[in-house]
């Protein structure tokens, strides 16, 4: 290969990624933890991970959504979720509500607290994801476009199904 594009990025001139270059789950892994680290870069004072800021965004964007539902948008098993939900409600991030259909059921409510969270991190996450990206805003816009197709329901759905039927299912967060 030789050319830009299969040198690792911060490594020195003489790591060379080989047939590692073309391969799309490591330059997915590599792009998330340049990400993720952005991410802490703003949010680390709130001691908030990616997955629980993302909880917090579907929550409130899906009011009365059930933890059951949660857990497979954010593609963590459930008792992950659990966990992540009882951090947020120790944080007063989200309360517990009920469900008039079902006792039983207490979705996570946003607090006006996770509220104020999310309307101050967001634009600071936005701003440090474009910065460590470096892509431009079209950039962006067609690389959402394309991982929307690659973590499209049936994949997502087909891989839920495989953590069930092995057991195993946690992803760290």
């Amino acid at each position: 290969m030789g050319g830009m594009h299969d040198v690792l990025p911060g490594a020195p001139p003489e790591v060379h990624l080989g047939r590692l270059a073309g391969n799309l789950g490591y330059r997915l892994r590599v792009a998330q933890l340049r990400i993720f680290s952005a991410f802490a870069s703003v949010a680390s004072e709130h001691a908030l991970t990616p997955t629980q800021f993302a909880a917090l965004l579907l929550i409130e964007a899906n009011p009365g959504i059930k933890q059951t539902d949660l857990a497979d948008a954010l593609d963590v098993d459930r008792s992950t979720m659990v966990r992540l939900v009882d951090r947020c409600a120790e944080a007063k991030l989200v309360r517990r509500g009920s469900s008039k259909l079902d006792r039983r059921v207490a979705p996570p409510v946003l607090t006006a607290r996770g509220r104020a969270l999310i309307d101050r991190l967001e634009p600071l996450v936005m701003r440090a994801e474009a910065a460590a990206s470096g892509l431009a805003r079209d950039e962006r816009t067609a690389l959402l476009r394309v991982l929307e197709r690659v973590g499209a329901p049936p994949l997502r759905q087909a891989q839920g199904d495989r953590r069930q039927a092995q057991g195993d299912g946690s992803l760290s967060c």
